[in-house]
């Protein structure tokens, strides 16, 4: 997600071009936390963002359309990072969540992280169904975790 998108979402102030790349039902409210979360964790950092850090929310593009975005909650921890994801309700249950999953997963690999770690509600069978297809394993009723596979 381009940085000055990022802002505008916080803002509230999106800009008619990219607003018009957006399914109407995006961002969630989920994108929303997770943004304020990562700018929030950067600043305390004390590191100023002109561009996107590796450790950053990437959205999810169907047909030139935004319908979701995966991410980090921030960089990694103690070599653990944490992902979320959202997928707008028209375009859930294709696959896309699986597979920006993988994706990331990958990527935090190979960027260095150990372990990445999810949350999924209880109640929330596909997003369970997308970490455990990913290799995740359930830590507590909400927190799942994967490790990274040696050698890597």
């Amino acid at each position: 997600m381009p940085l000055a998108e990022a802002r505008e979402l916080l803002q509230a102030r999106p800009s008619a071009v990219t607003s018009g790349r957006w399914h109407p039902d995006y961002p969630q409210a989920e994108t929303l936390e997770a943004l304020s979360m990562l700018f929030a964790g950067y600043e305390a950092s004390g590191e100023i963002l002109t561009s996107e850090p590796d450790w950053w929310i990437h959205q999810l593009v169907v047909d030139d359309q935004v319908v979701g975005d995966i991410g980090f909650h921030g960089p990694p921890a103690d070599g653990r990072v944490e992902i979320g994801y959202a997928v707008v309700p028209a375009r859930r249950g294709q696959g896309l969540a699986t597979r920006a999953c993988a994706l990331i997963v990958e990527f935090a690999w190979r960027a260095g992280a150990g372990v990445v770690l999810a949350e999924a509600e209880p109640d929330n069978t596909a997003s369970r169904k997308v970490l455990l297809d990913n290799g995740f394993v359930a830590v507590d009723d909400r927190r799942f975790l994967i490790n990274r596979p040696a050698p890597w």
